[in-house]
């Protein structure tokens, strides 16, 4: 078990919440069971409702370690989490509210950082809901691979599927070994050391959605190290901007230009 009082806070941005986030709870309930001499605030900032909904004030109400930020308009996936950075606690967590944590995830978390003084950001594995991996750890994007991945039809991702994999890590990340300083991480299931958060001032703001991730990590791995730990285990649900229509193609666009524009362009 942990060997001393460690506080960690937790930041789940919304987006007009709905009762699913019952089963997030549910999990993260289990998995404090596991862990000892921690204390937990959990932060939900909701971007969608205007004010606090029955949702929010049940969440507050049978959960005396969490409360709601309703922040009166959509600020977007970074800049919301901003909002509950605090500099007094030990560990951040930004999770997704499509997560769901194996009971084992926080107390294996906690013990490697334990382990791991030099360890900042930690990244689980994923999976989908019907048990197959996902590949949360990335290498540094090219505007092909992003265009491909995101984009384009089924025989073309065929076609480039070795390049997608190796985007994807598929040669380095396994259900087994911990691996270090993968170039990006997604942004899901990010756990920092707060210190290191507080020193990259979270999320750049300039991110409304997508790329905020990939921008942090990217920055965080060339202050910290980074760990792939695959005995922190978690289902995420997960998106795909392709299928949510225009506006999110355009905002996903928009976004990788600012990324590319600001940490270099890599085209192929």
């Amino acid at each position: 078990m942990i060997e001393s009082a460690r506080t960690i806070r937790i930041s789940v941005v919304t987006f007009f919440i709905d009762d699913d986030i019952f089963n997030l709870m549910d999990s993260l309930i289990k998995a404090l069971e596991r862990c000892k001499d921690i204390s937990v605030q959990i932060i939900f900032i909701e971007n969608g409702f205007n004010e606090k909904q029955q949702i929010h004030f049940q969440l507050e109400e049978n959960y005396s370690f969490c409360s709601v930020i309703i922040t009166g308009k959509n600020l977007g996936y970074g800049r919301a989490h901003n909002l509950a950075m605090t500099n007094d606690v030990d560990y951040h967590l930004i999770l997704n509210p499509d997560i769901i944590l194996d009971e084992s995830s926080l107390e294996q978390a906690l013990q490697f950082f334990n382990l791991h003084p030099n360890c900042g950001l930690l990244s689980p594995l994923a999976r989908w809901e019907d048990g197959q991996r996902q590949f949360l750890c990335k290498r540094y994007p090219s505007v092909l691979t992003l265009l491909v991945r995101g984009f384009a039809p089924t025989w073309i991702k065929k076609f480039l599927k070795h390049k997608l994999d190796l985007y994807n890590m598929v040669d380095q990340i396994d259900d087994i070994n911990v691996y270090w300083n993968p170039p990006i991480v997604s942004g899901c299931f990010m756990f920092f050391r707060n210190s290191v958060l507080q020193e990259l001032k979270g999320f750049d703001p300039d991110f409304f959605l997508y790329f905020e991730d990939t921008d942090l990590s990217y920055r965080a791995v060339q202050q910290t190290d980074v760990a792939y730990v695959p005995q922190v285990q978690v289902i995420h649900h997960g998106g795909n901007a392709s299928k949510k229509g225009l506006k999110h193609i355009l905002m996903f666009s928009s976004s990788m230009l600012k990324f590319f524009n600001k940490n270099g362009w890599r085209l192929f």
